[in-house]
Formats: structure tokens, sequence, C-alpha cells
């Protein structure tokens, strides 16, 4: 599993995001933000002449909210974007951390799914 590293954001200013190629599995440490100040940036570069659907899953994690079960969302291919805000008492493990998956449909490949993490003020 890949640590994946997240961009921060300030209040008015801007802040650099990049877009990594996904794996089948990242974890992200959200030790330094507090809760619900997370977003997910979803990129699915693969072809559209097949459906290459990504799906995105974030993984329950060790607190009360973590009952709620596991998050799954699809992003369409041909470069559509998704941009989910993560509940951190739902998804975030009790070593601070998320861990997201990715899986393609028909002939996609996960490289060519773009992930970017942003840590909110």
């Amino acid at each position: 599993m890949a640590d994946y590293t997240a961009s921060t954001a300030v209040f008015n200013d801007g802040a650099d995001l990049a877009l990594t190629a996904m794996d089948s599995s990242v974890t992200v440490d959200v030790s330094d933000v507090a809760d619900e100040r997370v977003l997910l940036v979803v990129q699915n570069n693969n072809d559209s002449t097949a459906v290459n659907t990504a799906t995105i899953t974030i993984a329950p994690g060790g607190f009360l909210s973590s009952v709620l079960g596991t998050l799954s969302e699809d992003v369409a291919d041909g470069g559509s974007m998704k941009v989910m805000m993560v509940e951190g008492a739902r998804f975030k493990s009790t070593a601070s951390k998320l861990t997201i998956g990715c899986s393609v449909t028909q002939s996609g490949t996960i490289s060519s799914v773009k992930l970017g993490v942003v840590k909110l003020p």
C-alpha cells in the first residue's frame, strides 16, 4: 500500500494540487487536520471508447461512525472528475490515516486514474 502526500490549503491563498496516479490502495496521513477538513479530487483519464468506470472506495476507520461502512463512488471515464469531502469520524483510522482504494472496469488501468488530496485549514 502506497503512502500519498496531500496538498495543504491556506485561507486567501492558492495551493498547488498534484494529481498523482492511483494505486489499488493508498493511505493518506491526515493527523495534522481536524475532521471534515479533507477533500479528494479524482480524475479518470481512461479511454471513453469502452466503459472504463473507476470505482473509488474509502475504507471505514477506527472510530464510532465506522459502522456506516465503506464509501464507494464511481467516476466516469474520458477525463471526468469528482470532488469528495471526507468525514473523519467515519473514515480516519486510529493512526489518523485514510485508506483509499481504486478499481477500474473493462480494459481501463488504475494508473490512468489520478488522485489529489487537499487538507483544508
